[in-house]
């Protein structure tokens, strides 16, 4: 049943972002909310086996000593991951949820999303994860393979939570886009938020019939919309146009048949996602 809002706790510094992100997304879908954190699981990383040269005794000593490290080793990891949910239930209590389920897994956050999003309304998720915090270049290195696999809504929350007070639609005519101001239009989630369509694409007939007929949805559900078609570089006009009209979330498609799709899926995607100061909501 997909009825819940799962925010993916890491401990990171966009872990208090992420729980109110989670706590204002909840409360206006009227979702439950559920926290989780992922333990990494002892054997995701491939551990070289130093004993082949050692003698038997030895090599059964060193074994057993391992063996006890990573008892150790795990056992901490679940007490550090019952203190980071712990934060995280104290966070989105004060943020005005009654209350939270905590999960606790074990194993890697890809897959523990993939299993979980046959219940989730929407995941949010911080753009800067743990590894972030400490090497800059591998900021993100999930997110481009949970935006590929997960079907779900994704809320990419940024370092710093701002209540939404309007959105921006970043719209290229294509099925997925539609399908974008299509989910827009009927959640309740950015229900009576100002919004803005922009079409990044030559300014001609055709394109603005395709905005005409994609500001009319919005206009029949009651937005407020704004709509502009502008040439030029996608991303730097979306930037700019986001820093022009102070814009405070961005909705858009995982993937469109367009410049759009060069913009937000590939290579570059983790780079431009941390790029932008707004949480991201990624839709299908």
């Amino acid at each position: 049943m997909t009825d819940k809002v799962i925010a993916a706790i890491d401990g990171s510094r966009s872990s208090e972002s992420v729980c109110d992100h989670a706590a204002w997304a909840s409360k206006r879908l009227a979702a439950r909310l559920a926290l989780l954190h992922v333990v990494r699981t002892p054997h995701a990383d491939k551990v070289a086996d130093y004993s082949g040269n050692l003698a038997v005794d030895n090599r059964k000593k060193l074994l057993n000593e391992m063996v006890e490290i990573e008892e150790q080793r795990n056992r901490l990891l679940r007490e550090q991951g019952k203190a980071i949910l712990a934060d995280a239930l104290e966070r989105v209590t004060g943020q005005g949820i009654e209350e939270a389920e905590r999960l606790l897994r074990h194993g890697r956050i890809t897959e523990m999303l993939n299993d979980l999003q046959s219940e989730a309304r929407l995941v949010v998720l911080g753009k800067q994860g743990k590894d972030g915090d400490m090497v800059k270049r591998h900021v993100g290195s999930h997110l481009e393979s949970l935006i590929s696999t997960l079907k779900t809504p994704l809320l990419i929350a940024p370092l710093e939570y701002v209540q939404p007070k309007n959105i921006l639609i970043a719209y290229d005519g294509s099925a997925t886009a539609e399908k974008v101001v299509d989910k827009v239009a009927k959640s309740p989630l950015l229900k009576g938020l100002p919004a803005h369509l922009l079409m990044v694409a030559e300014d001609n007939g055709g394109n603005q019939t395709k905005m005409d007929q994609a500001r009319n949805k919005l206009d029949a559900q009651g937005f407020d919309v704004t709509t502009s078609i502008r040439g030029g570089d996608v991303s730097n006009v979306i930037c700019r146009y986001a820093d022009e009209h102070d814009i405070h979330l961005m909705a858009m498609g995982a993937f469109g048949h367009s410049v759009m799709r060069r913009f937000f899926v590939g290579s570059t995607t983790t780079r431009m996602i941390m790029q932008a100061q707004i949480p991201l909501l990624i839709l299908r």
